[in-house]
This record gives structure tokens, sequence and C-alpha cells, in this order.
């Protein structure tokens, strides 16, 4: 007979990694848009149980789109691995200053999607 599931939710796993890699409790909380007192509490595991199931409703779709699939980008901080993509796959802008250096950035990135593929 098995015990009881005690795995962590992975949203919370998620905030849990997003801080262990430095950022602090308020940034991450602010990004995922919920308040820095809830996700200290998640994080000690002091949350209330009742209340749980409300904060998993409220924030657990959202930090799993923002948080779980990025990448740390050299040039723009963290974004999503799409969003990555189609940076690494946009073709060179010479009109656009901005653009032309996110370009270069992408063609000299370690974590180009596209580092490998042939075209």
């Amino acid at each position: 007979m098995a015990g009881p599931d005690t795995s962590e939710p992975e949203w919370i796993a998620v905030l849990r990694a997003e801080v262990a890699k430095g950022r602090t409790i308020a940034e991450v909380a602010r990004q995922a848009g919920m308040k820095r007192p809830s996700l200290s509490m998640l994080l000690k595991g002091t949350y209330p149980a009742a209340s749980l199931a409300g904060i998993a409703r409220r924030h657990e779709a959202e930090v799993l789109r923002l948080l779980r699939d990025q990448v740390a980008c050299p040039a723009l901080g963290p974004i999503g691995r799409a969003a990555c993509r189609a940076h690494a796959s946009a073709p060179m802008s010479a009109s656009d200053p901005a653009r032309l250096r996110q370009w270069a950035a992408c063609r000299g990135c370690a974590l180009n999607p596209l580092r490998g593929e042939t075209a």
C-alpha cells in the first residue's frame, strides 16, 4: 500500500525554482501576479491548507504559463521558449536598429534553439 502523495504541485515547484535561481521572492511574486507574503508562505509550507485550493485556482495556470517554459535570454531577460525561437528565427532587419541588435545577439547566443539545426 502506497503512502499519501507528498509531492509538491508543479506550479509551486516552478516558483521555488525561480527563487533558487537567485531572484527575490518579491520579484517572483510580482511577475506571477501574487502577493509577496502569499508566495513566502507557499514556499515555507505554511500557507493555510484550507485556502490552498483557492490560491491554486487563481495562480496555477498563470505561473505555469509565465515561468515554466522560460529561457534566460542574455539580451531580453526571461522570455518564453516560443518567443526565444521566434527571435532566433526572425530575419535580419537592417532598418530597425533594435531588431538588428537582437538578431546579432541571437546569432551568438549559446541558448539559441536553432543551433545545430540544418536549414
